[in-house]
């Protein structure tokens, strides 16, 4: 063989392996955040809604077995409104989860709080929040809103929001878009610190809604690969046949500290009575991020 063709050949062959590839970041840790509506509503409500009647207390030690059981990082839960429902996950999940930011209520009223629970096995620290303004129907009776914590992981700050929209008013939810954007967002996003928000945005991806909202919010959502790619579905036992959209997101700002690994969506059930059935209404969304030093 020639010099020419030999040097030809090693070219080739450097090629086929990935010589000339872009490299993958060196990733020096990973830390995974799970976003939940775990439907735990006031039980004062039970005698007069079907809603709250969804056996809140026997669902309840199965979702905290799970979160027990399970190796996420962070947490954040939506429509914790129940008082000693909040009392028993914080009591009951502290072990793996000992840094809480319990949901917030402001004020001496009639309304309940924004529902919005974070767990984390790091420390965080409470940074910022926004209440929602002006919402429709029911939903008057929580404080609805988002709220922002940090955290350190391994000397990498993190910040990580918790939200939960209104689910009647696309109206409403505009309005809480830009609430979040110019409350939450805006003031702390940073070239080199991760940003994610997690919570039940209410939002079809398959709407055309959703890219108004993804254009107002200014992030990044991970495509989910999965059969069913929905975390509000008719195969859910508690819900109606012919309804699938996924609604559950995590979003994040794209930064150079951070690659995203996976994204997939957990759908937890139990035995009742010899019946299986889902441990909420919504299926839960997990995100893995690869952090960068």
């Amino acid at each position: 063989m020639s010099l020419k063709k030999l040097i030809c050949c090693v070219f080739i062959l450097l090629g086929s392996t990935g010589f000339y590839a872009q490299e993958k970041p060196l990733v020096s840790d990973s830390i995974s955040i799970v976003s939940w509506n775990i439907q735990m509503l006031p039980n004062l409500y039970a005698p007069f809604s079907k809603y709250v009647r969804k056996k809140q207390r026997k669902r309840l030690p199965e979702i905290i077995n799970y979160l027990n059981e399970s190796t996420f990082d962070v947490v954040v839960l939506q429509e914790v409104f129940d008082f000693e429902i909040k009392r028993k996950l914080k009591k009951q999940l502290s072990e793996n989860y000992p840094y809480i930011q319990m949901p917030i209520k402001k004020g001496f009223n009639l309304q309940f709080s924004n529902g919005i629970m974070i767990l984390s096995k790091v420390p965080i620290s409470y940074t910022s929040h926004v209440q929602f303004s002006k919402e429709k129907g029911n939903e008057k009776m929580a404080q609805k809103g988002c709220v922002l914590v940090s955290c350190k992981w391994k000397n990498q700050p993190i910040y990580i929001a918790g939200t939960h929209l209104n689910s009647l008013s696309q109206e409403a939810r505009r309005k809480q878009y830009k609430q979040i954007y110019n409350k939450i967002i805006e003031p702390f996003k940073s070239d080199s610190i991760p940003f994610f928000i997690a919570g039940d945005f209410n939002t079809n991806f398959s709407s055309r809604y959703y890219g108004d909202m993804m254009a107002v919010l200014q992030l990044n959502n991970t495509p989910l690969v999965d059969s069913l790619p929905y975390t509000y579905a008719e195969t859910n036992s508690w819900n109606s046949p012919n309804y699938n959209v996924w609604i559950d997101y995590i979003f994040y700002k794209k930064t150079k500290k951070e690659v995203i690994l996976n994204q997939y969506v957990i759908r937890p059930k139990t035995l009742i009575k010899d019946k299986k059935i889902d441990l909420s209404d919504h299926y839960g969304i997990v995100l893995t991020i690869g952090l960068i030093p």
